[in-house]
């Protein structure tokens, strides 16, 4: 009996320490590291739970952005390790401070796709963000990735460009942009109209559909807590919803499957937490013939160089929450072409020696002025004067810029209810430097639409609005010229005080090179009730080697 009582309790008691024993911590996994240099790339650790039958993750970053972006301050490597994923993540040319367009961009990733698809045995599936998209489909259709790749999700792609690039060029853009450094071939390549002649270029390859393309887009850009994003966003909305950088509209891709748009900003929508339970089921899985053949080798990105095993990783995926069957672009001509742009929103900008004085004019009926004073410094002193004189000192938070206008600063304003008339906006800096005020009006009086017809080098504006006065309200025309990588071409053009009725046409310069056209239009006048009218329109314009033009 005595033994019997002993047996019993020492099994209770085990049970017992069974039982209490806490469950194993979950550990992260370690971050890789890339060598900060173009090309670079790197293997995160290999999960406990890895599947052959899975495929391996290429992760690849946006503008201004690099490898870590994606395990620093973001959990998408740590859900793609618990779930069993081999992963490995790339530095582009953004590891230097200067972005290359999506041609120099898509010719290194296409090389190092099929290193890394070779040192993992199998084809690999891409997950790009933001310009990532735009370089990836480059590497694959352009410089011939695609039999390394079995898919590709693009997070907020801006795959017909973004009205910000656009912005950057601007006259009004141009000094601060060309200070802080943001007017890069990156940048330049996101321009409206250059994504325009890029969709063309990729429509009319054969080799555009060789890969299955899944997209997905934000379009909660408030509430962010980050300035660049309730700047851009603001300014964006404008043209539709958006994650603060780019359009929902502008992040669907012709021929793609959306798989969800969903209230993410333009961080979110590459954070794991948010998005990678939504993906992971187009991911696609390893055939069987392939995964055995990675799980017996012992094979090393040194010694891995034949194409052999390189197999298909197709898989078949659920149906997707929203499906987009988009035409291809319609192709361009030689003839002049015709685009509408809308705007309700006032550009200045320029240098200053320490204060930099603007006016804001407010017609009636406006419920909302979103001001935003960019400059290369953090401002000391920001003040508004209202027309009936009272004076507001707005307590300032400088924010930096990570996006377009990248190593700017942000010093955002809301205005309820303006008060209508002319606004005196003073700002104070400690030293002299570069200043851009943009100030989108809610809702404002009838939008302001600009045409552009370009045709044997002459390139005719024309401005077209209903509820101003016609007689007392003038237009200002500079007209930027570029070449596509961003650089000067030749000097701009001015035209000032023409009146709405006219069509302006200007000759362009005769140069035989790609060129960016970026129309900068000034409306300067009264409405019909007799209160004071300024906007701004940009526009911008690609001509191609062959004389055809593209404008979005």
């Amino acid at each position: 009996m005595n033994i019997k009582r002993t047996l019993l309790g020492v099994s209770f008691t085990m049970i017992l320490g069974l039982t209490a024993l806490p469950q194993q911590a979950w550990m992260a996994p370690i971050n890789p590291v890339v060598a900060p240099s173009p090309g670079a790339w790197a293997t995160g650790q290999t999960p406990a739970n890895v599947s052959p039958t899975k495929p391996a993750i290429l992760f690849v970053h946006g503008l201004t952005s690099k490898a870590n972006v994606w395990y620093e301050d973001n959990d998408m490597y740590e859900y793609a390790y618990k779930n069993g994923y081999e992963t490995a993540f790339i530095n582009m040319y953004d590891i230097t401070g200067t972005p290359e367009d999506m041609w120099k961009d898509g010719e290194l990733l296409a090389a190092k796709i099929q290193e890394i698809s070779k040192y993992f045995g199998k084809k690999i599936v891409i997950v790009a963000h933001s310009k990532g998209g735009v370089d990836t489909q480059s590497a694959l259709v352009r410089y011939n990735a695609y039999p390394y790749v079995s898919r590709v999700i693009t997070l907020s792609t801006p795959h017909h460009g973004s009205q910000l690039a656009d912005l950057a060029y601007s006259s009004w853009a141009g000094w601060l942009a060309d200070l802080v450094g943001s007017q890069s071939p990156g940048t330049s390549s996101l321009q409206t109209s250059y994504m325009d002649y890029f969709r063309s270029e990729m429509a009319k390859d054969p080799d555009i559909n060789k890969v299955p393309f899944y997209t997905m887009s934000g379009n909660k850009w408030s509430g962010s807590g980050k300035a660049s994003y309730t700047f851009g966003g603001s300014y964006l909305a404008l043209f539709g919803s958006n994650d603060g950088v780019v359009t929902t509209e502008s992040a669907l891709l012709p021929g793609a499957t959306l798989i969800q748009s969903g209230a993410w900003n333009h961080k979110t929508v590459r954070t794991g937490s948010f998005t990678f339970d939504l993906f992971k089921s187009y991911l696609g899985t390893v055939p069987a013939a392939v995964a055995s053949l990675k799980a017996s080798s012992s094979v090393t990105k040194d010694t891995y160089t034949t194409e052999s095993a390189i197999q298909d990783t197709s898989a078949s995926e659920p149906a997707p929450v929203n499906y987009i069957s988009q035409s291809s672009p319609s192709a361009p001509s030689n003839s002049a072409t015709s685009e509408d742009g809308h705007g309700q929103y006032y550009i200045r900008g320029g240098q200053h020696s320490g204060t930099a004085n603007e006016t804001l004019t407010v017609e009636n009926n406006v419920n909302q002025i979103s001001l935003d004073w960019i400059s290369d410094q953090p401002l000391a002193h920001l003040e508004l004067t209202s027309p009936s004189g009272k004076v507001q000192k707005i307590k300032l938070q400088s924010t930096p810029d990570d996006e377009f206008f990248h190593g700017a600063y942000h010093q955002l304003v809301t205005l309820p209810q303006p008060e209508a008339g002319q606004w005196k906006v003073q700002a104070t800096s400690a030293s002299k430097g570069a200043y851009l005020m943009t100030a989108v009006y809610t809702p404002g009086a009838e939008q302001a639409e600009l045409k552009t017809n370009l045709s044997n080098n002459q390139l005719r504006m024309n401005v077209n609005t209903e509820g101003l006065d016609q007689q007392r309200t003038h237009l200002n025309y500079t007209v930027n010229y570029y070449h596509p990588d961003g650089s000067k071409l030749a000097p701009p053009t001015e035209r000032s005080n023409r009146s709405m009725a006219t069509s302006e046409s200007v000759p362009t310069p005769v140069t035989n090179t790609p060129s960016i056209y970026v129309v900068t239009t000034d409306i300067d006048g009264y409405t019909e009730a007799g209160y004071p009218y300024r906007r701004t329109l940009v526009k911008s314009v690609y001509v191609d080697e062959q004389g055809n033009t593209y404008s979005n």
